[in-house]
């Protein structure tokens, strides 16, 4: 979900030498393809420099730049949100891509969210990147699903936006936000592909886990704190407005991310309006969940619905290519794989390449890897078609 554990500090010694020559030889090989072959490998090619882009490894980041047109950054306000578009070098239209990003508190600022903007840009596509209400502290509500929409009903109206059509490339929460988008009536027909890694599926399974540790398919789960606390801004965010809840969501805001119980924060449940969210939130026991979360008023338990991809999965007309972890301390990859059993035309790619969100190729398992680039390739060949 957040990002902020997923770049732990690596320090260089030769297991990063020898990676680092593996990938110069890679770099060496890919451009002399481009050159040769470029009508042949074209989404390989595509593929390579979307992630020597983002990963800024030195001698593949360079040949990227050396071998693509530089694009150009703006900063706008699109569907009344500050958005960055990125737009390929040569003429319009392009092939136009939403990126939604996970909880971080730089939102669309983040390092490494305007590297993949410019890596999809020299991969030759239009990229909107928005900051959505709430997204920065993991804070996702009715607002940011439809704040979503609109970026991209707005991205799919521009004229440069090819044929009118939007894709979607998220990760984590903003996958599930992109799934959502995808299902809305308003866009289902414009929407050419989602390419996402990491989503969640139902937001009453989140709960569940955060709370008590148990899976949707009952197993006990190590997940992050941190989840618990986004859980807990994102109910507390869904209640009706009133004095007492905007004093707990200011509680709950001031909670550092990386705090290793959040939860402890919170007033024990006897807080008028707030109980049935408060004894919720403050349950450990597995066996009371049902009966605390059917006690969460009607409007809330509603809200939750439509902010949880797998309740309208099956209505998403577009290609899903997802990404997932084997291990993953936010959402585990039966979360994926239940959206994917329910969505008509989806695929998932189980790989140790990545940590959460965050891509960590190693030479250790290069069977890995190439899965992973595998599922690049086919996520950009369905977000041009």
């Amino acid at each position: 979900m957040a990002d902020r554990r997923a770049r732990a500090a690596v320090q260089p010694g030769r297991r990063a030498v020898r990676l680092r020559r593996a990938l110069a030889a890679l770099a060496l090989v890919l451009a002399i393809l481009l050159v040769v072959f470029r009508a042949t490998v074209g989404a390989q090619a595509r593929a390579f420099v979307v992630l020597s882009t983002t990963l800024e490894t030195p001698v593949l980041t360079w040949t990227a730049k050396h071998v693509t047109r530089t694009p150009h950054a703006q900063e706008r306000v699109v569907a009344g949100m500050q958005t960055t578009i990125v737009r390929p070098g040569g003429s319009p239209p392009w092939p136009a891509v939403v990126f939604v990003n996970g909880a971080t508190r730089q939102g669309r600022m983040h390092p490494d969210v305007q590297r993949l903007a410019q890596g999809l840009a020299r991969a030759g596509f239009l990229v909107y990147v928005p900051d959505l209400p709430g997204l920065r502290f993991g804070q996702i509500t009715e607002r940011t699903l439809a704040a979503t929409v609109a970026v991209a009903r707005a991205a799919a109206a521009s004229r440069e936006a090819r044929q009118h059509r939007i894709g979607f490339v998220s990760v984590s929460v903003g996958t599930s936000l992109a799934l959502d988008a995808a299902a809305n009536d308003s866009l289902r027909t414009r929407v050419s592909a989602v390419a996402g890694i990491a989503p969640y599926a139902h937001l009453r399974d989140v709960i569940r886990l955060a709370t008590t540790g148990i899976t949707r398919t009952g197993e006990h789960y190590d997940v992050d704190p941190y989840v618990g606390l986004a859980v807990g801004r994102s109910l507390v965010a869904g209640l009706r407005p009133s004095a007492a809840r905007d004093r707990l969501l200011r509680r709950l805001l001031a909670v550092p991310d990386e705090d290793a119980d959040p939860l402890a924060a919170l007033p024990l449940p006897d807080a008028g309006d707030l109980r049935p969210v408060l004894a919720l939130l403050l349950n450990r026991n597995p066996a009371r969940f049902a009966r605390l979360y059917a006690a969460l008023p009607a409007q809330l338990r509603a809200g939750l619905s439509r902010l949880s991809p797998l309740a309208r999965a099956g209505r998403i007309d577009a290609e899903i290519e997802l990404a997932s972890a084997r291990t993953d301390r936010y959402f585990p990859v039966s979360e994926s794989q239940a959206l994917v059993r329910a969505a008509p035309h989806a695929r998932i790619t189980v790989t140790g390449t990545l940590d959460h969100a965050i891509p960590k190729p190693s030479l250790r398992d290069l069977g890995e890897l190439f899965a992973f680039d595998a599922w690049v390739v086919r996520s950009l060949r369905e977000l041009r078609s």
